[in-house]
């Protein structure tokens, strides 16, 4: 059974098939229609890639309302979680004048301790977590599905380097080119093909990494798959 991040992602992908379908060329082309079928392939790219990104939040959300509804011990979360989720204020302590810090060390053992004890149990904060990413690039979701235990989420997705590959081409320039569009480059589009093979790469990888993600939450657990 799949996440309901993952049910939510699918769902939404409807949306891009709705422009797919308003995008289709006429038999006999003008000016007008071909302007209009290139930017609806470029509002396609933006929507697809923000749907990712949705996924990627929505199910971390998901994750970390599922680890504390176990209460688990904070010992027993993975370093790189507990190292991410400490960081922000950590580093707002350090950054504040020597004699006013009291209060921000207060609230650093109030929040965080719990972390670095061995059988004190606490809440995490889900938007600690992802508050470093700025896209769904292939590189960032590495390192996130990395904190939970999962060393390379493309490799841990399929066996064969080929298709790693291919799933690593297609959600990179599916992001890389949705940055181009935000960031005003006119030139940046994508054929109906492009978004085709875009939108296979993103249905296979966010389907296969939600499975992995339950399991890797169900060993934290010592329990079922999350989901």
């Amino acid at each position: 059974m799949p996440s309901t991040a993952l049910g939510a992602f699918t769902t939404a992908l409807s949306e891009v098939g709705d422009l797919a379908r308003a995008q289709r060329r006429t038999s006999t082309p003008t000016v007008a229609s071909l302007r209009l079928e290139r930017a609806l392939g470029r509002a396609r790219v933006v929507l697809l890639s923000s749907h990712v990104e949705r996924y990627v939040h929505a199910v971390n959300e998901e994750a970390v309302t599922y680890l504390n509804g176990r209460q688990i011990a904070g010992s027993s979360l993975p370093v790189s979680v507990r190292l991410m989720h400490s960081r922000q204020p950590l580093e707002d302590a350090a950054a504040t004048v020597w004699q006013n810090r009291e209060p921000k060390l207060a609230t650093l053992v109030a929040e965080e301790g719990w972390l670095w004890s061995n059988d004190a149990t606490g809440v995490l904060a889900h938007t600690r977590l992802l508050q470093w990413m700025k896209a769904p690039t292939p590189k960032n979701l590495v390192r996130y599905y990395k904190y939970w235990g999962i060393e390379d989420i493309f490799a841990a997705v399929t066996r064969s380097p080929h298709t790693r590959a291919r799933l690593w081409l297609g959600v990179g320039e599916l992001v890389d080119k949705r940055n181009n569009i935000a960031h005003g480059d006119v030139g940046a589009q994508a054929t109906q093909f492009d978004i085709q093979r875009y939108m296979a790469s993103v249905r296979t990888f966010c389907s296969r990494a939600d499975s992995r993600l339950g399991k890797a939450l169900g060993t934290l657990t010592a329990g079922p798959a999350a989901w």
